[in-house]
């Protein structure tokens, strides 16, 4: 049973309009199914990654997730054509911004199953406050090329109970001072982008 995590309604309104999704629970998290897609399932967290991870734990253990996939916004921590504002990447590794042990880094968790292969491939960092500002832009563009407030931590759960996870983000904003506008304005186009490339890139999506 395939798994498609959003962190909002906003996000996820696309792709459930696309498969003919309608709510199916709604207590801890909103799960929403397709009876023309009976091997699908998409719930939607909140935002964070406590909810996200928490999500993400319930859909393995409740209801049987054997791939979790979370798609979403994220901004761009470099300026790379691949980059740019519309474009949708594949995560290769996530990793917390804000999580130190002992003033170590946490180290990344490798993701991926293949899907979207033909994406551009980026490291993402997660953290907690969306990031707006240019002084810790460069600070996370050392060891990452996008962020956003979920990805890591969902992939953290995937890979603590062994359930393979793919991150497909879409860039909305270059993570800079003033950029929030710029985020909105962008918000849903690129979640059609995904919603699109999710539809015609999931082998559960073609089952009607």
């Amino acid at each position: 049973m395939i798994t498609i995590l959003f962190a909002t309604n906003r996000e996820a309104r696309p792709f459930l309009a696309l498969v003919g999704a309608a709510p199916a629970e709604t207590v801890p998290f909103a799960v929403y199914r397709s009876a023309a897609h009976p091997r699908l399932q998409i719930v939607v967290s909140r935002m964070g990654k406590i909810a996200a991870a928490t999500a993400c734990q319930a859909m393995i253990l409740m209801h049987g997730a054997t791939h979790i996939v979370n798609p979403g916004a994220c901004g761009a921590l470099r300026d790379a054509p691949e980059l740019a504002v519309g474009n949708l990447v594949r995560i290769s590794e996530a990793s917390e911004g804000d999580h130190e042990i002992f003033g170590k880094r946490v180290p990344p968790v490798a993701c991926g199953t293949g899907l979207g292969s033909a994406l551009p491939a980026a490291r993402l960092v997660t953290n907690d406050r969306p990031v707006f500002d240019a002084l810790r832009r460069d600070e996370y563009a050392q060891y990452g090329d996008v962020v956003d407030m979920e990805g890591a931590a969902v992939a953290r759960m995937a890979a603590l109970y062994g359930v393979p996870c793919d991150l497909i983000k879409g860039i909305t904003d270059t993570a800079q001072h003033l950029e929030r506008d710029t985020l909105l304005r962008n918000l849903d186009a690129v979640c059609e982008r995904i919603a699109l490339f999710l539809k015609d890139s999931l082998p559960e999506c073609q089952d009607a």
